[in-house]
């Protein structure tokens, strides 16, 4: 078993030689990660059909023109008389022609188009602000794997560190059993203990490439990168403000709740379309029409007309006060029901600052209290492992110490993790992020 695990780890370290090694600083992953990611690139074709859609509601504003021609034959007529009896084919032209050119201008529509602008214009806004909360939860979904990348390179270091102290334990107690101090029982549990944590380290060396490579495509490196991550960063003094702070700071500037703003102002101007239904509409149009032959006369004559014309125009429609009033009444319940979301966005606000912050302060205390716990635990260890080898205390103590000290070790290194992380929630929570 043992040459096993021995060949797979010479193995692994032989591929991972052959990988190339792709040291990773934090700004970088956020750039490289907000520059690949498809979720952004969605987010920004949606800004960008904001724009288009704002763009296209500005054109109702200009003059419409148009411009109409038809050519067509006119079929030879026939007269008949009161018994439907034959009289004869008049003289009229074989050929007409109709050229006209209309420019119609809106001179007042109850206020909609101004408020369609407007409404365009903030949807533009609120896809705007959904696009830098996207970048914002992209930015926390890096940071955690980058973590538990960073989590698995200390857990790695930490295994390796007691693969080394089991081994020459095992060989300190073969020695022993030469002697015929201890039975061959020590010997055993001590290969298996060895055992163990060779597995482990395998398992972390296997999950650092799963990770590496789900990080390299989402970045849109070569995939056969292993990424090494800042080996400083867990060790990064942060300051953190008090709650209230980051309370405050999140009803300034936490996209959500901007956007929800922005939904109270939509449906107000929703509510201003919806009372312009209720009133009349006035345009002022312009034509010019080149027509042959001339109509309204008898024969026909096979000659052109121009005739132009300016009009004043006003339409009320009256099933209005019958129709509209429905849509004016699920406009002002829209305004009540986006205000009563702001509410609850800064409810959650709240709610997830003050769970951050817990968080975070809870992964702060435990590092004082494990760094003070590894001091402890290596101490145990080394008395226990005096004991030991001077016949005061059997096998199982010695492995239980080492359990302790190896388990308090990868604790820290997860409660580092836990606080930085942590920290990036309260950022992300408060916008910051």
């Amino acid at each position: 078993m043992k040459y096993k695990i021995a060949y797979l780890i010479i193995l692994f370290t032989y591929l991972v030689k052959a990988q190339n090694n792709y040291y990773l600083g934090v700004e970088e992953l956020f750039n490289l990660g907000i520059e690949h990611s498809t979720q952004l690139k969605a987010s920004h074709i949606k800004n960008s059909i904001s724009i288009e859609k704002e763009a296209l509601t500005k054109i109702e504003q200009l003059p419409s023109i148009s411009f109409t021609a038809t050519n067509g034959y006119v079929g030879k007529a026939s007269i008949y008389d009161k018994n439907f009896s034959f009289a004869e084919h008049p003289d009229i032209p074989d050929w007409k022609q109709n050229y006209g050119l209309e420019l119609k201008q809106t001179i007042y529509q109850g206020g909609k188009i101004k408020n369609n602008i407007k409404s365009a214009s903030i949807s533009r806004q609120i896809s705007e602000l959904s696009l830098e909360k996207d970048v914002s939860d992209i930015k926390l979904i890096l940071i955690n794997n980058y973590l538990e990348l960073f989590r698995l390179y200390k857990q790695k270091d930490v295994l390796l560190k007691n693969i080394e102290e089991a081994k020459k334990r095992l060989n300190n107690i073969k020695n022993l059993k030469k002697e015929g101090i201890v039975t061959n029982n020590d010997v055993l549990r001590s290969q298996i203990d060895v055992s163990n944590y060779e597995l482990s380290l395998k398992e972390t060396q296997d999950n650092i490439i799963i990770i590496s490579q789900q990080l390299d495509i989402v970045l849109g490196i070569e995939e056969k990168n292993i990424i090494v991550p800042d080996t400083l960063f867990l060790e990064k003094k942060i300051f953190v403000e008090n709650e209230d702070y980051y309370v405050q700071q999140g009803y300034e500037k936490y996209p959500e709740l901007r956007i929800s703003d922005y939904n109270i102002e939509k449906a107000k101007v929703d509510e201003k379309i919806a009372k312009s239904k209720y009133l009349p509409n006035l345009f002022l149009s312009a034509g010019n029409n080149l027509v042959r032959p001339l109509p309204n006369t008898s024969p026909v004559q096979d000659l052109y007309i121009n005739s132009w014309g300016i009009n004043l125009g006003l339409s009320y429609e009256i099933s209005s006060w019958f129709d509209h009033r429905h849509t004016l009444n699920e406009a002002k319940y829209n305004i009540n029901l986006q205000e009563n979301l702001k509410k609850q966005t800064r409810e959650n606000i709240r709610m997830k600052v003050k769970s951050a912050y817990i968080k975070n302060k809870e992964a702060m205390d435990r590092i004082e209290v494990l760094t003070k716990t590894i001091q402890q635990a290596k101490e145990n260890y080394r008395i226990t492992n005096n004991k030991y080898f001077n016949q005061l205390s059997i096998l199982t103590d010695l492995l239980d110490a080492s359990a302790v000290q190896l388990n308090a070790e990868l604790q820290l290194t997860t409660a580092k993790a836990n606080f930085i992380y942590t920290y990036y929630l309260l950022l992300q929570a408060s916008g910051n992020l």
